[in-house]
């Protein structure tokens, strides 16, 4: 009972895959008077923002605005509403991509971290600079996993900085 959907669809169960992109189409397109673009590209936002709010470790990119508009001039022109199901559907699942973070690296941190910022602490106190802030009197159940959350939460920019750039 508690396989989830997305784990029967891609054990090739027929129908799962479709109800989802069914209901993306409905919920997001259907039965909105989309006459201009900027109509259709804030339902193609709301749904991007929609899964990446569902979505609790994944994140969901939207193409560019350019894509989009494109897209949306060819999709404008059909008049049947399953063609114009077919070809969002396909349009999200080319264009939409995951955002995958570089697991090697966050778990590298996670281990590398902490041991570091041991280390950095104690000698600390040797060096005169970085002697002035005191970091001895931190204890290190305070100190280790501020430290570490820091790093993993950089790692993460520098990969989302990365994404933004290609």
């Amino acid at each position: 009972m508690g396989l989830s959907l997305s784990l029967l669809s891609k054990l090739g169960i027929p129908g799962v895959s479709s109800m989802y992109t069914d209901q993306i189409y409905d919920r997001f397109f259907k039965g909105k008077n989309i006459k201009e673009f900027q109509e259709f590209h804030t339902a193609f936002i709301d749904l991007c923002k929609s899964f990446n709010d569902v979505m609790p470790g994944k994140h969901f990119g939207a193409p560019t605005i350019e894509k989009v508009e494109d897209f949306y001039e060819r999709w404008k022109k059909i008049t049947d509403e399953k063609e114009r199901r077919e070809q969002l559907i396909t349009f999200v699942k080319d264009e939409v991509k995951e955002y995958k973070t570089d697991d090697n690296a966050v778990i590298m941190a996670g281990l590398i971290v902490p041991a570091a910022a041991v280390m950095v602490k104690n000698t600390a106190q040797n060096v005169p600079p970085v002697k002035q802030f005191k970091l001895h009197l931190v204890p290190n159940f305070v100190f280790v996993p501020t430290i570490t959350m820091l790093a993993l939460a950089g790692v993460q920019l520098v990969q989302a900085g990365k994404k933004s750039h290609s």
